[in-house]
């Protein structure tokens, strides 16, 4: 694992995709043996109890249609190889982002500076034939599969577009695909704005760079886009939505066919900052889990359009054979127990068009940011090696240190500063620092978590040790002042008011 997980789980589920199995495409010899394996898989695994009128079936085909659940299937090898590139972040195509809709594929997210986008393939497009080949009653990984192919090859694709009727066909040379799944910035007014346009295998460690960087450069509140954003892995999901509750809130509650509900926990500290969440119809899956968590938990305002309410589990079950059997295993409800499947979440704020969404959440973020307490009027401004505080210019030893855009500091000298009592526990290692009679901070060198009154605090940039001093990193001391740290780029200072 890249790091310590932020949330507590009580059994492994891999997928929440917005992405059927395919139904077709079965071997014209199937292998008795094979078919068995998966009955045994859907018998065993299936969320709900499974009709003996299912188990009964001749052919894996028709073991599906009548298990009737879209979000389940076979792969074949080639399938689940095709399955497996479509989950990455990097394959040779055209740069769509697909869904199954009815009796075709819809494409859902047109990514930038790629074939698609250049052609002027639009979000809702509807394709009708790949290379001449009818596509309807097609899957979506069959149709994927014929998309995507060798990197400088053609493909012939007809889209046909329902808002205005237009149909038309477009060869498109294919390239290699980077899927850049986060896009961040930080808009007027402090506001940090993320995308978040998939939730890949990695896309958690992103999220807490991105964030790191937007907490650098002075960030006051966020907006988290989620429209769009048909789902991925569940890990990730939990790793994102993790942020945005306290210890030991619930993130999600998971249920199964005969096991007892089981309870995910987020297990560090609820972000600080006010969030606002933009969701639409294409917002499905592991986006409307964040979105859950989000709303429920009280850490923002959710804006924009119902979501598309898909709110159950897929768990990958791989075969000797080579290819996968995808099933759905179990169903989640929200924090508040709230089952979205088949009803999508419904947005605080229901608004319509896109740009209205986003002017909106910043609207919004800017009363909040207002809200917030003014701080008691302290100011610490630390530049270079110096710390200037009512008037005074302090000299720091040892000199602050920049690590992944943390700045961390001596902290028995800003104890001092700050009034805060600063002691070493040799017995455990740790430094211990205290603020009156109830109030204290525990931070030890090298470790990634702090205790601020008994509550953990993951830590983005752990303590560190120099010249036989603790350094720590100066939001910590914030946090536990009760004020603000905020960067500012253009004079390199970092100001602490509390």
């Amino acid at each position: 694992m890249y790091r310590t997980k932020k949330w507590l789980i009580g059994f492994v589920l891999l997928l929440v995709f917005l992405l059927p199995a395919a139904p077709g495409a079965w071997a014209a010899q199937e292998d008795v043996e094979l078919l068995a394996q998966i009955k045994r898989i859907v018998e065993g695994n299936y969320v709900d109890p499974v009709e003996p009128a299912v188990l009964e079936a001749a052919t894996i085909e028709e073991l599906f249609e009548k298990l009737d659940d879209p979000h389940s299937g076979y792969l074949t090898p080639k399938q689940f190889e095709d399955f497996q590139i479509s989950s990455s972040q990097e394959y040779a195509g055209v740069g769509m982002q697909l869904v199954q809709k009815e009796e075709y594929v819809e494409v859902v997210t047109v990514f930038p500076n790629t074939p698609a986008e250049r052609v002027g393939v639009q979000p809702g497009d509807i394709i009708r034939a790949v290379n001449g080949e009818d596509m309807t009653g097609r899957s979506l990984e069959e149709v994927a599969a014929l998309i995507r192919g060798k990197e400088g090859t053609a493909v012939l694709i007809e889209f046909f577009r329902e808002s205005t009727g237009e149909q038309r066909i477009v060869s498109l040379t294919r390239e290699l695909i980077h899927l850049e799944v986060l896009e961040h910035r930080l808009e007027e007014g402090n506001i940090g704005y993320i995308r978040v346009k998939s939730f890949t295998p990695t896309v958690g460690r992103e999220f807490d760079q991105v964030l790191k960087d937007l907490r650098s450069q002075g960030m006051q509140g966020l907006i988290l886009d989620l429209r769009q954003n048909p789902g991925g892995y569940l890990t990730a999901a939990l790793d994102i939505g993790s942020h945005f509750a306290g210890v030991g809130e619930p993130l999600l509650h998971i249920e199964g066919r005969d096991s007892d509900p089981v309870s995910y926990q987020s297990l560090t500290q609820a972000f600080d900052l006010p969030v606002a969440v933009l969701v639409d119809e294409g917002s499905a899956s592991a986006s409307e889990i964040v979105a859950g968590i989000i709303r429920d938990s009280g850490a923002g305002r959710v804006f924009g359009t119902t979501t598309f309410g898909k709110a159950s589990v897929q768990t990958l079950f791989t075969l000797p054979q080579g290819g996968a059997v995808k099933l759905t295993t179990a169903r989640y409800l929200t924090p508040n127990k709230v089952d979205l499947n088949g009803v999508g979440l419904v947005p605080d704020e229901i608004i319509e068009e896109p740009e209205e969404q986003l002017q909106a959440a910043i609207a919004y973020l800017q009363q909040e940011i207002a809200k917030r307490p003014a701080p008691s009027g302290r100011v610490l401004v630390l530049r270079d090696n110096r710390a200037l505080f009512e008037e005074k210019e302090v000299v720091l030893s040892p000199e602050p240190i920049q690590r992944e855009g943390q700045l961390l500091v001596p902290f028995r000298q800003l104890g001092e500063i700050f009034n805060i009592q600063v002691d070493w526990d040799g017995t455990n290692n740790q430094a211990l620092a205290s603020k009156g009679d109830k109030e204290e901070l525990r931070v030890a060198p090298g470790s990634g978590q702090a205790l601020i009154n008994g509550q953990v605090q993951t830590l983005e940039v752990p303590p560190v040790l120099q010249e036989g001093r603790l350094l720590v990193p100066v939001r910590l001391l914030a946090d536990f002042m009760g004020g603000d740290c905020v960067y500012d780029g253009a004079t390199q200072t970092v100001t602490v008011t509390w």
